[in-house]
């Protein structure tokens, strides 16, 4: 007679399932429920972490791997897993997908390997931006290093300020206000001092731009029934209309060398937004963008006149940073986040871009490299932050570390054209 523990697993499960034991033969039935995960990075590079990553599955606590290592993660219950890679810092990226999808099998190791690659470090965040803030409870103009600290409130008046615009040497600041009972363009000194009214017409003056020798003004109006651009003496003298078109032609941006004026417009055939340049005394306007069924806006020349800055919804759905070189070719996409993204405003070295998110559930300001790498938010408040203009000037200079890992992965009003671009296009950046 052969003894039970001599017969095969096969004959004595039915038995011991029979009398309510556990499954035989250490899950020799069923297999076993638990795995593991065998992670390996590889770093290479100019400049890689001497820190090391993390690593975490299904958004557990992280455990530490060497830039060049190996880390087995065990148990781990089989079926579909995420792995990510944390810590990996601002100049080094992470070839393929970051979380990485598993398949973790009982009894089995499941691989995982991670690529990463460093270039040189990226220069220091360098100067203040100021921004408008709804934390207020109405819109105020803040400024704030460029890394988000020694926060401050400028403009401190009861009605909405808001769409700041530095002077080319950071000592004054254009802004509107509505505090007269209209929208009007204001200057202030860089500490908020010697607030002064510069337009005064009950059409709506909002967008100021300062041209690059700080004499002029250029900014658009509603005064002659629709949206046009306007410019003026930094005194406010001197008013003229330089667009004088049916459509809509809005957010002027002057050229570094001062003799150019980017702006978007809905005046080409099917009224899309478009962006144009034109001559400073507005001749010579040409379309830079030229996509049929898109909207584009908000240009922003780089501090060389080389590039502009723009938003667009050409790849379907909501706005995403764009940039294109200054005749309109190259135009490559720098942000891919869910939210608009929108008024991009680029640092005085050209290295980083600031922009308005919402893409972490409120309207945030956020600043990336040039490139749209390591996106950080700066302002992480529940308020409305938005409209970030940067300068090098005014005052003593704020050199702060660069960003490191990137952070994070938006409100809208009335008005015309489309949400990021016209009149209605701040989504939730006061009433633009």
């Amino acid at each position: 007679m052969v003894s039970h523990s001599l017969r095969p697993a096969a004959r004595r499960c039915p038995l011991i399932l029979a009398l309510g034991l556990f499954a035989c033969g250490g899950d020799g039935s069923t297999g076993p429920s638990d795995g593991s995960i065998e992670v390996t990075t590889t770093t290479t590079g100019a400049d890689p972490d001497p820190d090391g990553y993390t690593v975490s599955v299904d958004g557990g606590v992280g455990q530490a791997i060497e830039t060049n290592g190996a880390l087995t993660i065990s148990p781990v219950g089989a079926g579909s897993r995420s792995v990510t890679l944390a810590g990996v810092a601002a100049n080094c990226t992470v070839g393929g997908s970051n979380p990485r999808a598993v398949t973790v099998s009982g009894g089995a190791a499941a691989q995982v390997a991670f690529a990463v690659t460093c270039g040189a470090p990226p220069p220091p965040l360098v100067g203040r931006i100021a921004f408008e803030t709804s934390r207020t409870g109405d819109f105020e103009v803040f400024v704030m290093n460029a890394d988000g600290t020694g926060l401050a409130n400028l403009s401190e008046n009861g009605a909405d300020d808001y769409e700041p615009d530095w002077s080319p040497d950071g000592s004054r600041l254009a802004f509107v206000s509505d505090r007269d009972g209209n929208d009007e363009i204001y200057v202030m000194n860089a500490d908020g001092s010697d607030q002064v009214r510069l337009t005064n017409d009950p059409g709506a003056d909002s967008e100021p731009d300062w041209s690059p020798d700080g004499s002029r003004l250029a900014f658009s109006s509603t005064r002659d029934g629709n949206d046009e651009v306007y410019v003026m003496n930094a005194d406010g003298s001197g008013q003229v209309n330089l667009t004088g078109d049916a459509g809509l032609d809005a957010h002027p941006a002057w050229s570094r060398d001062g003799t150019r004026i980017a702006f978007h417009t809905d005046r080409s055939a099917g009224g899309d937004v478009e962006i144009y340049v034109m001559d400073a005394d507005g001749g010579n306007p040409v379309n830079l963008t030229n996509r049929p069924g898109s909207a584009e806006g908000r240009p922003a020349w780089s501090p060389d006149g080389a590039q502009v800055a723009f938003t667009s919804t050409r790849d379907g759905g909501d706005f995403e940073i764009y940039v294109m070189n200054a005749d309109g070719s190259g135009q490559t996409r720098r942000t891919t986040q869910n939210g608009i993204d929108s008024y991009p405003e680029w640092s005085p070295d050209g290295a980083y871009l600031a922009f308005r998110s919402d893409r972490a559930g409120n309207t945030e300001v956020f600043v990336m490299r040039a490139d749209g790498t390591g996106p950080f938010n700066r302002t992480s408040h529940p308020a409305v932050d938005c409209h970030p203009t940067w300068t090098a000037g005014g005052g003593a200079s704020v050199r702060v570390p660069a960003p490191g890992t990137a952070a994070g992965s938006t409100p809208a009003g009335p008005n015309r054209s489309v949400a990021g671009v016209g009149r209605a296009g701040a989504a939730n950046c006061v009433r633009r």
